[in-house]
Parts: C-alpha cells; structure tokens; sequence
C-alpha cells in the first residue's frame, strides 16, 4: 500500500547529535516549508495541497506514536524516505 504503521523504533537515536539553537530551528522550518509542507500541511496534519489534490495522506505528526518517535526515526525519514515519500 505504500504505507506502513511503525510502531517501534529498535534502533533510532533517541538524542540529537548537535545543538539544537533558534538558527537550527528556522533552517529547519525553512526546510520543512520548501520540501515537506505540500503534503504534510503547514502544522503536520497530512492535509497538505498535492493531498487534497488526490495524493494519498500521509500520517499526522499529531500523533502519539509520532509525538513519542525518537529524532533519529525523523532523520533516517527525512534522509531515506518513507513510505511513498520520494
């Protein structure tokens, strides 16, 4: 289906291997805002607009199997892809 539910994370890194300062955080809303945003939506709920033009959704951020991810499950996403995510 394109889609799997994770439930675990048996081998992500649970702290971030940098400071997280305010520049890291704009670069990564910068980053968020050109790449993920069209299908991910601008607060993460999967209701981006290539979704409501027919992609399938991806999974809500909002979510407390996501909410509760490790940072590295995030890079090795972002990195790797997931899913149908190119």
């Amino acid at each position: 289906s394109g889609n799997t539910l994770v439930t675990s994370f048996p081998n992500a890194i649970e702290d971030f291997p940098f400071v997280v300062t305010q520049e890291v955080i704009n670069r990564g809303q910068e980053r968020y805002n050109i790449y993920c945003i069209v299908c991910h939506g601008p607060v993460g709920n999967g209701d981006g607009m290539i979704v409501r033009r027919g992609y399938p959704q991806p999974p809500t951020y909002n979510d407390d199997r996501l909410r509760n991810a490790p940072v590295g499950h995030f890079y090795d996403v972002i990195t790797n892809g997931w899913g149908r995510m190119n």
